[in-house]
């Protein structure tokens, strides 16, 4: 958590933070495209914390640290001892996976969280036959799920792997299963029903990215995988091969790896982003732990410290790439070093394949305060009545960073995508629209009476790079129907 303080303010929002922060400000038990507990946690962080990047961070900061507190937790359950204990929670802290993801105001660090306490409340069960673990199983399923919908194939294959393989356990703790699932059932249903009456958007929109997505490579995918967690990777695969292959262990160390590997294939198949399935990590950093706890035990104990030492070594070297301690200038220059001694990029390359100076994380972090002003002041040199002037995007964070610095100064803001389609009118009804896209000026001539390109952004590494600013008077019906075109899309119900 203390890692993370240095870095909180250093850059703006990230995109998503900006999205997450406004939906958050409508209170839902459901959205088309994300599950609502991290907009009710924005809620909450605005409340007790306040508006800064500051405020919105600490409740991230706090889950992460509860989350190698339980990673400390699994491995003592597991029978690891204090330098097992120090060797898994050292790898999750130095993670650069862990510490990129652990400090936003995003799904993925209260993913990582849940499928953690899931995970020790299935061990700490299996070590003490306590039913209130269960309990805490079915709370941390239902919040997870409330989260992201990702746990359920988490939660999926763990129980398909067990049933497979061990019948007879699974059909003795069906009965204590029961209360537990109506705890669960009563924590997702309010989800449940938002997603019937609303025709279960999630469905679409989890097809619609996966089909939308032309190509998958294999060959990063798995340099990903083994790679992302740093130095970790030579814990968390002892950890592995020690619950595939110890006798003590044995059974259930094959439900843990059997789930492991479906879940990578799955991901894989289903052209998902590996860091969905992080938080299956921690119960490998937890038996890596023990692992190398035996093995170091037989040696000099100093080894020990050296073993744990170059873990930090390697985050330290790899903290600026993952949080932003340094300013921009400075973090190009230091990352052009590390590319040059390394030969490593990979941190550099983009979703859309481009590559930039500085990691796409970060780039989504900056531009934002300054660009919303500059839209602020286009829409005021406009001579139109209150209600007369609409701004339109495609893009859900510049609708995000538009309503958050704008206020209530800023000319409603509208979008067919997303999320924020659930609060904008069904047409268009402004006199005048502000139209913010990276269509060309040819494609968007023909959606107005007067259509004026008004300015082409230029930001190095930015989210914002070639965006158009247009000016539209009297919208026709060909951006009419885009516009309709496009929400039936995204939301066909």
């Amino acid at each position: 958590m203390f890692i993370h303080i240095i870095g909180l303010g250093e850059y703006g929002f990230h995109a998503d933070e900006l999205y997450y922060i406004e939906l958050g400000k409508h209170f839902e038990w459901g959205y088309p495209d994300i599950s609502p507990f991290v907009t009710w946690v924005a809620r909450i962080s605005e409340y007790c914390f306040g508006s800064s990047t500051y405020g919105f961070r600490i409740l991230p900061c706090f889950i992460s640290a509860l989350t190698v507190m339980l990673t400390g937790y699994i491995t003592y359950y597991l029978g690891g001892g204090k330098l097992a204990i120090i060797i898994a929670c050292s790898t999750i802290i130095c993670s650069p996976a862990y510490l990129a993801t652990s400090y936003l105001l995003q799904p993925v660090v209260f993913d990582v969280f849940f499928w953690t306490l899931l995970t020790f409340s299935i061990v700490a069960y299996e070590k003490t036959k306590l039913q209130k673990y269960l309990y805490l199983a079915a709370f941390a399923l239902g919040l997870g799920l409330l989260n992201k919908y990702s746990i359920l194939l988490y939660s999926g294959l763990l129980s398909f792997t067990f049933f497979t393989i061990s019948f007879r356990q699974f059909r003795a703790v069906f009965a204590k299963l029961i209360r537990p699932l109506l705890l669960l059932m009563l924590l997702i249903t309010p989800n449940l029903i938002w997603q019937l009456i609303h025709g279960f958007p999630a469905f679409h929109y989890v097809y619609s990215v996966g089909s939308s997505m032309l190509s998958f490579d294999i060959p990063d995918y798995l340099f990903q995988l083994f790679f992302f967690h740093g130095a970790g990777v030579a814990v968390w695969s002892a950890g592995f091969l020690l619950l595939l292959f110890n006798k003590k262990t044995e059974e259930r160390g094959r439900i843990w790896c059997a789930s492991f590997l479906l879940l990578m294939v799955l991901l894989a198949l289903l052209k998902g982003k590996l860091y969905y399935g992080l938080g299956i990590f921690p119960i490998f950093f937890a038996a890596g732990g023990q692992c190398w706890e035996i093995l170091l035990n037989r040696l000099k104990k100093p080894l020990g410290i050296v073993f744990v030492g170059m873990l930090y070594l390697f985050a330290v070297l790899s903290l600026p790439v993952v949080i932003p301690v340094f300013p921009v200038e400075v973090c190009k220059i230091y990352i052009q070093h590390m590319v040059k001694y390394t030969r490593f990029s990979r941190p550099l390359r983009y979703e859309d394949g481009k590559t930039g100076d500085i990691p796409q994380f970060f780039a989504d972090m900056t531009g934002w305060k300054q660009f919303a002003g500059a839209v602020l002041e286009i829409s005021n040199s406009f001579p139109c009545a209150k209600g007369e002037l609409s701004i339109l995007t495609e893009d859900y964070a510049i609708a995000g960073a538009l309503k958050y610095y704008g206020k209530a100064a800023m000319p409603p803001v509208i979008s067919a995508h997303n999320s924020f389609l659930l609060y904008s009118p069904e047409t268009l009804q402004a006199h005048t629209v502000l139209y913010l896209t990276r269509m060309s000026p040819q494609k968007v001539s023909n959606f107005g009476i007067n259509v004026v390109c008004l300015d082409q952004l230029h930001h190095e590494n930015s989210h914002l790079d070639g965006l158009y600013i247009y000016r539209i008077s009297r919208p026709n019906l060909l951006l009419q129907n885009k516009y309709l075109d496009d929400m039936r899309k995204f939301y066909p119900h």
